[in-house]
């Protein structure tokens, strides 16, 4: 369906961007405004929570004539990973398991990873593993 594909595009980026502005600091009154949003603790669960969601659907979804499972894979564990982190950075804050742990402390390249899954995806719909 479309508005998944649209949906996935969206919360990679904005998921991406949250955790991408996490730990950078900016005098620039637009940037730490948009940095004070994403990171406002109620938009960020609901990113996070809207992010797995989007994610998990993309995988059992597919646009007509791409390839089922395959073709939206890479966006799709991007916005799982995206939403799980921001969950967990809402709810454990720094304790639990390993991978709780690693997920955490490389937010920042997880959230970069799903702006490039999301850009990517947006400039290329129907290429495989895209």
């Amino acid at each position: 369906m479309v508005q998944f594909y649209f949906l996935s595009v969206f919360m990679n980026l904005l998921g991406g961007l949250s955790l991408m502005l996490s730990p950078i600091t900016s005098q620039r009154p637009a940037i730490a405004g948009l940095r004070v949003f994403l990171r406002d603790p109620t938009v960020s669960l609901v990113t996070g929570i809207l992010a797995a969601v989007v994610g998990a659907f993309k995988l059992l979804t597919v646009i007509r004539g791409d390839i089922p499972v395959v073709g939206d894979f890479l966006p799709a564990v991007a916005g799982i990973t995206v939403g799980s982190t921001l969950i967990l950075e809402h709810f454990r804050g720094g304790q639990g398991s390993r991978f709780e742990v690693f997920l955490l402390e490389h937010k920042a390249a997880i959230g970069l990873s799903a702006i490039i899954a999301g850009g990517v995806h947006f400039l290329f719909p129907m290429v495989l593993f895209l």
